[in-house]
């Protein structure tokens, strides 16, 4: 018996490991190759070859892990995703009023944007129909940071409500949706308005702490009584 071949391992980087572990750290492997080579060339040059070639392995080999190009950049997209939501998570806690918890989520999307520019620019990359699969669980798996996203935009504006600090006549999850929605394109249009910026003398950073300025006046209960 001592001597019995266990069918459940095997032998991987020297280390015997579960079948299951393996194939959890081949995952992560192909997601840090799939993530270098989105982050140099970008998702439309990116191909299955490309990443396949990072990793030194065949194609029908990537193809056991992942279905297609979709599946691992929505990988990819998640482990941004994941950081995004602590960092917002942990400037919202920090911060006592309704207002300044909203504002805190806004200081999280910026200093994320400006920590991981790489992730940023995938996550709020276009898409179009053929780059949406509703099938893919990281894509399900996003979709529950998104809800939780809006969770803490809801709640933020609710405590803003209760404390005064925020307006009384404006629709929580609306106003939570377009705070999310407008801070995403603020940062998408900062990246594409370079050049104008610098004819003016101006960088995206003031381009977005202005726009963010602006959102913080439309919900300031006090700006909005003169105060």
């Amino acid at each position: 018996m001592g001597n019995s071949f266990n069918f459940d391992k095997q032998y991987y980087g020297g280390v015997l490991i579960s079948i299951s572990q393996r194939r959890e750290r081949k995952t992560n492997e192909i997601i840090d190759a799939a993530e270098k080579v989105f982050f140099s060339q970008g998702f439309d040059k990116t191909t299955m070859e490309n990443i396949a070639a990072e990793l030194e392995l065949t194609k029908p080999a990537l193809y056991r892990y992942f279905k297609n190009k979709i599946d691992l950049y929505y990988a990819v997209i998640l482990r941004g995703t994941r950081i995004l939501s602590e960092m917002m998570e942990r400037e919202v806690e920090l911060k006592n009023t309704g207002l300044e918890k909203i504002l805190a989520t806004g200081t999280a999307y910026c200093k994320f944007y400006k920590k991981y520019p790489d992730y940023s620019r995938l996550m709020i990359m276009p898409k179009t129909d053929n780059q949406i699969n509703k099938d893919c669980i990281n894509l399900q798996k996003l979709s529950e940071y998104d809800k939780n996203h809006l969770k803490i935009m809801c709640d933020a504006i609710e405590i803003g409500k209760q404390d005064k600090t925020i307006r009384n006549d404006i629709d929580t999850f609306m106003t939570a949706l377009y705070l999310i929605e407008s801070t995403t394109a603020i940062i998408l249009l900062s990246e594409r308005l370079d050049e104008p910026f610098k004819t003016l003398n101006k960088n995206g950073e003031d381009f977005i702490q202005h726009s963010l300025m602006l959102m913080r006046n439309s919900l300031d209960n006090k700006k909005i009584r003169g105060e």
